[in-house]
């Protein structure tokens, strides 16, 4: 497993603060995607030392678009082709998508937590499964199209297709919502069947979400090879809604997740989420990432 943080390679701060953190590599944070910006970004990344191990998440609203099945669906598409397509030619090897494909509001507010820390409750609605499902499968219908321009062209550019997955899908209406159980995400690994097909699972995802022990989703996915990176975040549920707190407020849980990271042989990103915003912090939360890189730093080092 690499101690990985997601930055943008051209701010030299951030690259300085991952040096001085000691992180393994970076997921790249990128504004503009054309190749000069994509080679500079490797370029950069490797002169301070670290790995880029891939992008973060395709333009939102370019795949939104892609996916839309609107009469510009596929000039999107072949936009997002290219951009996959210049990934490989730069030398990068993995690159994120996300669902929901644009930002879901899905915070009911903020309380105090340890120390008067400012943490964040998010709602978790009721899927429905079932009452929903023709608008669901529409919804699987055009995710389908998608990946089916999109996974070939990653193929030929060597470029693995990591879903991401992200708490706020739990605040959307069940006929709004796919990628929202195991069997689903199975389906969406089976459907985007290309080179080193994987997720990006967020452990709060898993508790808020999926419902189930971080332990039992990584042994599930990593036992299919589909772990592309892993990020340590620690959400309690209840009546509706997700609280974020620090890691080791649960500090049990986390140990099983990493242990069973190295069980499946994980050796991708793990990436601390940052803690919750502590007195004094930046709104990057430089000191809420450094909390979680030592903390997690410490555990991989007990566990061996």
């Amino acid at each position: 497993m690499h101690l990985t943080l997601t930055l943008d390679p051209f701010v030299d701060a951030d690259l300085l603060y991952a040096q001085q953190l000691g992180v393994d590599q970076v997921i790249g944070d990128l504004s503009r995607w054309d190749l000069e910006t994509l080679g500079a970004a490797r370029n950069r990344v490797e002169q301070a030392g670290l790995t880029l191990c891939g992008l973060g998440s395709l333009p939102a609203s370019l795949v939104a678009m892609a996916i839309s099945g609107q009469p510009q669906a596929d000039g999107a598409a072949e936009q997002v082709g290219r951009i996959i397509a210049d990934m490989g030619r730069a030398g990068i090897s993995s690159v994120g998508y996300r669902w929901p494909l644009l930002d879901t509001d899905d915070r009911l507010g903020t309380t105090q937590g340890r120390g008067g820390v400012i943490s964040t409750i998010h709602r978790v609605e009721d899927a429905r499964h079932g009452a929903a499902e023709t608008g669901r499968e529409a919804l699987w219908q055009a995710l389908s199209r998608f990946l089916r321009y999109v996974v070939p062209a990653a193929q030929s550019a060597g470029v693995s297709l990591i879903c991401r997955t992200d708490v706020a899908l739990g605040a959307l209406p069940g006929e709004k919502r796919i990628l929202d159980t195991v069997d689903e995400l199975d389906r969406l690994l089976d459907t985007a069947a290309g080179p080193a097909p994987g997720l990006d699972l967020d452990f709060g995802f898993v508790t808020a979400v999926l419902g189930m022990p971080v332990e039992g989703a990584i042994r599930h996915f990593g036992s299919r090879g589909a772990l592309a990176a892993v990020r340590v975040s620690h959400l309690r549920v209840a009546d509706g809604c997700a609280q974020d707190y620090f890691v080791d407020e649960d500090s049990k849980a986390v140990v099983r997740a990493l242990r069973a990271c190295r069980e499946v042989g994980f050796e991708g990103a793990l990436c601390p989420v940052a803690a919750p915003g502590m007195t004094d912090d930046s709104v990057w939360r430089h000191k809420g990432y450094a909390f979680g890189v030592g903390y997690l730093r410490g555990l991989l080092q007990v566990i061996g």
